[in-house]
């Protein structure tokens, strides 16, 4: 019933030690547990094993409900069972704060990793910035340049103190030289929500990758201002929190111009930032708001389709946008689409699957940076 990350890059799963149960969903779990009172049926039955799960879960342990046969429950108390398990299900559906961010830290360590065993790779690398401060600091994660001058003062203090005094230099001594942050970025995550992320397994990769790039903004970049938009038959901003549940129904069309003209409203809200747009997606466009703001869907794509997309997609660009596409398949008409972006200066496209598709949104993301 709740929503599990599973076979998170065949690691350990980040939700195996999950928060406790929410209250509404415990109110609603006590309320089964009274409906199940009042029924009656042979030991050993689907009730009694519902009861037990229901109990633990009710007592905190929120991993119970992986032992509830909700079907059989349901058949078992029959229409009085409904509400409460509707609402169990909404309640425990959703993921903690703290759980986000967790789900979020594993994906930025393990696409960093990645990115450092790449050929030419290096740490989610996030360059300090330009201008040095005139300061000198431990290291903090960051790639600086080693400051000499301060690291041998640090030594010659530590010694002069006694401490460790047989020891020239320590890797504790190390001093970098500081330098003011880079310039703040208006950052645009376009995911494409469609059916097809699913039957071509995208759809995990896609929303690790948002989530690490959202860790990173937020814990090594708080001056960026990072949207996600996730678009299907029309585009949608979408929270990290959104689209980790996202439950990925077939949803038809691939409605890219809507989601150009949210990523442009929120490059005008930043003036003055650096707009960044990433889009990831598996298909070319197959879908455009029509002028009564209605989706409108067609396969293969209309010519009015691919006109608008266009039209959008250079608007952004006269806006002095930066653009990378990231192509998840190698369709016929796809390669389509690619002539298109890659006749329009200003435009970037990067082929990717599943495995390579985080690391290249972070290293894109740092250097465009």
């Amino acid at each position: 019933m709740r929503f599990r990350y599973r076979a998170y890059m065949g690691g350990p799963d980040p939700l195996a030690d999950p928060d406790p149960p929410p209250e509404e969903a415990v109110r609603a779990a006590v309320e089964l547990l009274e409906l199940i009172a009042g029924e009656t049926e042979e030991p050993g039955g689907a009730l009694a094993a519902a009861e037990a799960a229901l109990r633990r879960y009710a007592d905190g342990e929120r991993g119970a409900l992986d032992d509830l046969d909700a079907r059989a429950l349901q058949a078992a108390l029959g229409s009085a069972g409904y509400g409460p398990l509707d609402r169990l299900d909404a309640a425990d559906h959703g993921l903690s704060p703290r759980e986000l961010r967790r789900l979020g830290e594993v994906a930025l360590t393990e696409i960093e990793a990645a990115r450092r065993a790449a050929p030419g790779g290096h740490r989610g690398g996030e360059g300090a910035g330009d201008e040095p401060t005139g300061a000198a600091v431990p290291h903090d994660g960051f790639d600086r340049p080693l400051d000499a001058v301060a690291t041998l003062r640090e030594a010659m203090l530590r010694r002069a103190a006694g401490l460790a005094p047989g020891e020239a230099l320590r890797a504790e001594d190390a001093r970098y030289t500081e330098t003011e942050p880079a310039g703040a970025a208006a950052v645009c995550l376009l995911v494409d929500l469609s059916h097809s992320m699913v039957t071509r397994g995208l759809h995990e990769a896609v929303t690790r990758t948002a989530l690490a790039l959202h860790t990173l903004v937020r814990t090594r970049h708080p001056q960026d201002r990072l949207l996600i938009i996730g678009f299907g038959d029309r585009a949608r901003e979408m929270t990290p929190a959104d689209l980790a549940e996202h439950d990925w129904r077939r949803t038809p069309g691939t409605n890219l111009q809507h989601a150009l003209r949210l990523a442009r409203r929120h490059l005008r809200r930043h003036r003055g930032l650096r707009p960044v747009v990433l889009a990831v997606t598996d298909g070319e466009p197959t879908a455009h708001l029509g002028e009564d703001g209605d989706a409108r869907f067609s396969w293969p794509p209309a010519p009015r389709t691919v006109e608008v997309t266009a039209a959008e997609l250079d608007a952004a660009l006269g806006e002095g946008a930066e653009v990378t596409f990231f192509l998840l398949a190698h369709d016929p008409r796809l390669r389509e689409f690619q002539g298109l972006l890659e006749r329009r200066r200003g435009v970037r496209v990067v082929h990717a699957d599943s495995e390579a598709l985080g690391p290249l949104v972070v290293d894109r993301y740092v250097k465009q940076r």
